[in-house]
């Protein structure tokens, strides 16, 4: 007898180890939602990221905050805030007040979040923290790999409190530069061959990159690159392009030497090449670059003959 009793306690020991425990939420409480990012993992700050949250407070709002980590650029929050209390002082992380700081309010507002004084008592607030973030850091400087942090504070009616933390993270747009001719000036063909070497950078890593030909080139330019790319078009495609990993060997990787690298060097020096065939004509490539974030680049080159 003793033995079943055993067996039937272990039994009912291991059923409820086995069970896994639910997270009871209570309705009454506030919530902050992040629909498309329900974990609030860090995400890449993209033109397509869906950044907009929804705080829920069926005991009305009082208190609504956000807590801005943005590291060294902290005190560009300064300027959205009039309580003094809440700025950033030494590098400290700035707060806004959606509710009681005019100031904050009339940043948002701007952005069509409607805050401010009548947000006390609602019982609904959406916000989308990726516009905040662009508005504040909007003409500054931003470094590549930057993180940044707000942490969003709601209060209730009852006393009831919540916060979650949105982590958002920055990868730069690709570039392009020409280190010997920096502000990209047209190239007279005529004149004392310069180094052509231009450099793409793309720390999102590339997804796709071309250089295309602009109408108005020289006939003979054009037909040089429609006979070295397949179905004989003037855009160079430097990933997709089979024919172009050998026809541009020389002077533009391609291919696996491209897609996904955060660097290649682009060589346009056959321009000086072909020159001789050309007639008097100006002659415009356009390289186009995008990072595995959808973020774009567009830089011409320019040649001219006279």
């Amino acid at each position: 007898m003793n033995k079943i009793l055993y067996v039937i306690a272990a039994a009912a020991v291991l059923l409820v180890s086995g069970c896994k425990k639910q997270e009871v939420v209570d309705p009454t409480k506030p919530t902050i939602n992040w629909d498309s990012n329900a974990g609030f993992a860090q995400v890449e700050m993209t033109s397509t990221l869906d950044a907009g949250i929804t705080v829920l407070a069926p005991g009305k709002i009082q208190i609504l905050e956000l807590v801005l980590n943005l590291g060294a650029n902290n005190n560009l929050v300064n300027q959205y805030i009039k309580i003094q209390s809440n700025k950033s002082v030494n590098g400290s992380n700035p707060i806004l007040d959606l509710v009681d700081d005019d100031s904050a309010a009339n940043l948002l507002g701007g952005l069509g979040m409607r805050v401010g004084s009548s947000l006390r008592g609602r019982t609904e607030l959406k916000l989308d923290l990726q516009k905040i973030l662009e508005r504040i850091l909007l003409g500054q400087p931003v470094e590549n790999n930057s993180t940044f942090t707000i942490e969003i504070r709601a209060t209730d009616q009852s006393g009831n409190y919540v916060s979650r933390t949105a982590k958002f993270h920055f990868t730069a747009a690709p570039s392009i530069s020409w280190p010997k001719n920096p502000t990209f000036a047209v190239v007279e063909l005529d004149a004392a061959e310069i180094e052509c070497k231009v450099a793409v950078w793309a720390p999102g890593k590339i997804e796709k990159m071309t250089v295309t030909l602009e109408e108005g080139a020289a006939p003979a330019l054009v037909s040089f690159v429609k006979k070295r790319t397949t179905g004989e078009t003037t855009v160079i495609d430097l990933v997709h392009d089979e024919l172009v990993k050998d026809s541009f060997k020389n002077w533009f990787p391609s291919g696996n030497a491209v897609a996904g690298k955060e660097q290649v060097v682009l060589d346009f020096g056959f321009m000086f090449q072909q020159k001789y065939d050309l007639e008097s004509s100006n002659n415009c490539f356009i390289v186009f670059v995008e990072d595995k974030n959808g973020k774009q680049t567009v830089q011409p080159v320019k040649f001219k003959k006279n």
